[in-house]
């Protein structure tokens, strides 16, 4: 049998959480006319961080505006806070309301990039979305519109749904690709408890690897077969940076395996924009979070997106300590 191939795919494509569209077009009608604007991208935690420093380094490099901000917002309310482990959605939404709250007074950007899909799934259920005119951009969608895409392509192929608790209970990338007429029967999904707290701790460590191990394993009592053609979805922000572990213990088990990051796409919008268009442009990245960072995690995801953006790095670095109420 001939040895799996991994195909790391950037296939980038999704909507808002709330209403149709594709999430490129959003962006450019958003901030297409405006020479000053605030990007904020917020993620509870640091999985999302990857998108703001990817983000960063497409402004510097193109000079879309005269002058950018690029802010990434610890949703997270406290070090030992984890949306996954509260009792249902509501309190979810409550708390991540909150935090939007925070964004918006405390920084009044032009578009609020929810680059985490646990807060993707709340969001609809938020105060905020009900009263907020700040367009508001998720990441479900693009994970669910990559896919669609893939297996409509590759009609012998299924999907692997990789996620959180919260995202993979609430069903929404399955009901979603169920919605665009694939088959249920070439859908599995797989909630990994806890992987996202490991891999922001250290991606490369021993507990990651065997917690990636552990859980992939489940897939042999789902139907996974070896032979089976799969694209595998990291739908959670955090899993891009445990990626070679993903791909390592994927490899072993299928023929053929296509890694779909979702995080890339909200930075990639940004390349849809005119190039050139102000001679100069500033670009200020800021990174916030109330909850404490703690030294090891800004070392190791410092180190992983500082070859993207050094900037975001020395940001995280220094990021800033605020306040807001949940």
């Amino acid at each position: 049998m001939q040895n799996a191939k991994i195909l790391l795919a950037a296939i980038f494509l999704t909507l808002l959480p709330v209403q149709a569209g594709n999430i490129s077009d959003v962006i450019v009608k958003t901030l297409q006319n405006k020479e000053n604007v605030k990007i904020l991208v917020t993620d509870s935690g640091l999985g999302g961080l990857s998108v703001a420093a990817e983000i960063d380094s497409i402004l510097v490099a193109n000079h879309i505006f005269q002058n950018a901000e690029v802010i990434f917002f610890n949703a997270l309310p406290d070090a030992a806070f984890r949306y996954n482990s509260l009792p249902d959605v509501a309190a979810k939404a409550k708390v991540f309301s909150s935090s939007l709250d925070a964004m918006e007074q405390g920084y009044k950007p032009d578009i609020i990039l929810i680059a985490c899909n646990t807060l993707s799934v709340v969001y609809p259920y938020t105060e905020f979305a009900r009263k907020s005119t700040i367009p508001v951009v998720g990441i479900v969608e693009m994970g669910v519109s990559a896919v669609k895409d893939s297996l409509e392509r590759h009609p012998e192929a299924k999907a692997l749904i990789l996620g959180t608790e919260t995202t993979i209970s609430s069903d929404a990338h399955k009901q979603g690709l169920v919605a665009a007429k694939i088959d249920a029967g070439r859908i599995m999904t797989e909630a990994c408890p806890n992987l996202e707290t490991e891999i922001q701790a250290n991606p490369e460590s021993d507990i990651v690897s065997n917690l990636i191990d552990f859980y992939l394993d489940e897939l042999t009592d789902k139907g996974a077969k070896k032979e089976d053609k799969v694209y595998a979805a990291l739908c959670c922000t955090h899993y891009g940076y445990a990626a070679a572990s993903f791909a390592r213990k994927l490899n072993s088990m299928f023929e053929t395996v296509c890694l779909v990051n979702p995080n890339r796409i909200m930075a990639a919008a940004f390349t849809k924009f005119d190039a050139g268009k102000f001679p100069r442009g500033s670009v200020r990245c800021t990174v916030v979070s109330q909850a404490e960072l703690a030294s090891d995690e800004i070392n190791s995801i410092g180190k992983l997106i500082k070859t993207v953006s050094p900037e975001a790095a020395k940001q995280l670095e220094n990021y800033k300590k605020i306040s807001w109420k949940y």
